[in-house]
């Protein structure tokens, strides 16, 4: 009886064990906004976005000319842009789908996937 015991506890021992490990996996690192922070290509737009550590972002040309800006933040697994239009500031919140250091994907609220590759 307590042979049995003694394997039913090494079972369990290296169940959990095997558990964590799948999770710590899964979890993998903790994003944040500072994962976006940079100068990035949308394969949506010509002109490259800047992402400040600010949180404000900017649609700026080589020359400098900047085409359009706002704010954004990281929150909730969203990348949320919001943009002053007239009187009215409008919230655009967008799920992230996967970030890596080199890209990050978001999903657009048509349901398509918008990828952002890292320019510097």
């Amino acid at each position: 009886m307590e042979f049995l015991s003694e394997n039913r506890f090494r079972l369990l021992a290296l169940a959990l064990v095997v558990g964590l490990g799948i999770l710590y996996l899964a979890g993998g690192k903790r994003v944040s906004q500072q994962d976006f922070v940079g100068k990035w290509q949308s394969d949506r737009a010509v002109t490259p976005i800047y992402l400040a550590g600010n949180g404000e972002w900017e649609l700026r040309k080589d020359d400098g000319t900047i085409l359009q800006y706002g704010v954004w933040r990281y929150e909730g697994k969203q990348i949320i842009w919001s943009i002053k239009q007239g009187g009215r500031v409008i919230d655009d919140p967008n799920p992230v789908l996967s970030v890596t250091p080199a890209e990050f994907r978001l999903k657009e609220r048509d349901g398509q996937t918008t990828v952002f590759k890292r320019l510097n």
